[in-house]
C-alpha cells in the first residue's frame, strides 16, 4: 500500500501522459535503428532500451531526490511533477516490459530456450545493476538526497 494520501491531479496526470509520449518515441526510434526481424536471435533493440532505462532512471531518481527540497521552496510545481514526468512518464513509456515478455515468447517458440533464459536472467540482473549505478552515480555526481522518499519510488 502506498503513502499517497491524495490522487494525481490532473496536472500529474498530464505530465505522466505528455512524459510517455516522449519516451515511446524515443523507444520507437531505438527500435527503428535496431530492428528484430528473426524471433530466435537476441532482441537488441528491447534489451538496449530497457537497461539504457534503468540506469536513467537511477541518475535521474538521483538528480530529482538532491533537488527536492529546494524545488519545495522555489518551485513546488517542479518539485511535484518532475518525478511523474520523468520517472513514471519519459522513461516508464521509454522501457518496455510488454515486449521483454512478448520476445521472451517468441524466442521459446522459436526453440532459442538457452539464449531465451540467457536473456531474461541477464535483463533482470542488469538492468537492477543498472539501476544501483545510475542511482549511485546519480548521488555523487548531484548530491545525497536531503529527504527520503521511499514511497515515491513506486513512481
Amino acid at each position: 500500500m502506498s503513502s499517497h494520501t491524495q490522487p494525481a491531479g490532473p496536472d500529474e496526470l498530464a505530465a505522466v501522459a505528455f512524459g510517455g509520449v516522449v519516451g515511446a518515441l524515443a523507444r520507437a526510434g531505438i527500435s527503428v535503428a535496431l530492428p528484430h526481424p528473426h524471433p530466435d536471435s537476441w532482441p537488441s533493440a528491447t534489451f538496449l532500451t530497457n537497461m539504457l532505462g534503468c540506469l536513467i532512471l537511477g541518475l535521474v531518481l538521483a538528480f530529482v531526490d538532491a533537488r527536492h527540497s529546494r524545488w519545495s521552496t522555489t518551485s513546488p510545481r517542479r518539485a511535484r511533477l518532475a518525478r511523474p514526468f520523468l520517472a513514471t512518464g519519459v522513461l516508464g513509456g521509454f522501457t518496455t516490459f510488454s515486449t521483454f515478455s512478448v520476445e521472451v515468447v517468441q524466442m521459446v517458440r522459436a526453440g532459442s530456450v538457452v539464449l531465451t533464459g540467457i536473456y531474461a536472467l541477464s535483463s533482470l540482473i542488469l538492468g537492477i545493476a543498472a539501476f544501483v549505478v545510475g542511482r549511485d552515480v546519480g548521488s555523487r555526481w548531484f548530491g545525497a538526497s536531503a529527504i527520503n522518499l521511499p514511497a515515491d519510488e513506486e513512481l
